[in-house]
């Protein structure tokens, strides 16, 4: 499977580089193989359309920041890096972001998003996720924090990966941690 890797990069490689030229929604198989010296045939051995591989593009760049940081003390770390990343290709990822639809990149940041407070949530001392409890919070987080993210890539991403998770991470203790430490307090007033 070496081999595989290599067309699925080339033609990944490809559709980056269409996608800084025109929006994604101009862009078709033809003219991604075209660029990439393949036939149609060896872009679908690989991929089942442009989405498919648009979607590969993003799990296998995003995955390593997003695995990384799943923890109370690091999780702003993996959020700044993810934006520095997505700044460094701004041209695909402003695509990205602005191609809706189901299994868009939009919805992939936003179920990490969501991911991510539930795991916040869960390691913060004393508190248990519970979908019951903490869903609504979550959702709110992870629609919230993409929206924000929208406008920052809408926005030419003009502001600092780090001061714009700065801001986030304001949000994010200003809410989120607020609410346990205001379900902690509930329960030791209970006991």
């Amino acid at each position: 499977m070496p081999g595989s890797n290599i067309t699925k990069l080339a033609l990944a490689g490809s559709l980056k580089k269409l996608m800084a030229e025109k929006p994604f929604g101009k862009i078709g198989v033809g003219d991604i193989a075209r660029d990439c010296g393949v036939t149609r045939t060896t872009f679908y051995y690989h991929f089942k359309d442009k989405y498919d591989l648009m979607n590969w593009i993003y799990y296998t760049e995003t995955v390593p920041f997003m695995s990384a940081y799943q923890k109370m003390e690091d999780w702003t770390d993996g959020l700044r890096d993810l934006c520095c990343y997505m700044r460094e290709n701004k041209a695909f990822y402003f695509n990205a972001i602005n191609t809706t639809g189901q299994n868009s990149f939009r919805e992939y940041l936003h179920d990490y998003i969501r991911s991510l407070a539930a795991s916040v949530a869960e390691s913060t001392e004393g508190a248990q996720f519970d979908e019951k409890k903490w869903g609504f919070i979550t959702e709110f987080i992870a629609a919230s924090f993409v929206s924000l993210i929208v406008q920052w890539v809408n926005a030419d991403m003009q502001e600092d990966p780090a001061v714009f998770v700065a801001h986030l991470k304001e949000l994010f203790d200003g809410s989120v941690m607020r609410e346990l430490e205001t379900k902690e307090k509930r329960r030791g007033d209970a006991d």
